[in-house]
């Protein structure tokens, strides 16, 4: 019993993981999306009289591809190891699940019958879960900053920010 209860949090984690996948590629599709809106060219029956009078310029194409804001998303750690960059990026994916959790254990709590075994079996479960994340998010806090401490980083900053 203690085995399936087992495999089903770990299935019902990865199915977590994997939809928070797809709703982080659905935001940057939809940001991605009506930047080429704005730069494509809409059919249209009349000649405007502006019509190809502007091209834009290579820095005005890279800034509407959102480039250069990914690059400075990417450079916010500075000049961090790689190591240390990738420890804080996971640190900010799991505040993102724990926050998503915490609001699913939430509701989960609030709908719940207490007496129906099924359902406070899936709260258990959830809220287990949940618990587990947030003791792995801590442990991680602490390997990243022993990590940046045996890197001889002193600005601890960054480590805020992540978690902030």
């Amino acid at each position: 019993m203690m085995n399936l209860l087992h495999e089903m949090s770990v299935a019902y984690g990865y199915k977590l993981a994997t939809e928070l996948k797809a709703k982080a590629q659905e935001r940057e599709q939809a940001e991605v999306e009506p930047e080429k809106s704005e730069t494509a060219p809409q059919p249209v029956e009349k000649k405007s009289e502006l019509e190809g009078t502007h091209k834009l310029s290579e820095e005005e194409k890279e800034k509407l591809s959102g480039r250069e804001a990914k690059e400075k998303n990417e450079d916010k750690y500075g000049d961090l190891p790689a190591h240390i960059r990738r420890m804080l990026e996971r640190l900010e994916e799991m505040k993102e699940e724990l926050d998503v959790l915490r609001q699913e254990v939430a509701q989960l709590n609030a709908k719940i019958d207490h007496n129906n075994e099924t359902e406070k079996a899936l709260f258990d479960q959830k809220n287990q879960y949940f618990i587990q994340l947030q003791n792995q998010y801590f442990d991680m806090i602490k390997n990243v900053k022993e990590a940046m401490k045996e890197a001889g980083v002193t600005d601890m900053s960054v480590l805020l920010k992540a978690i902030a």
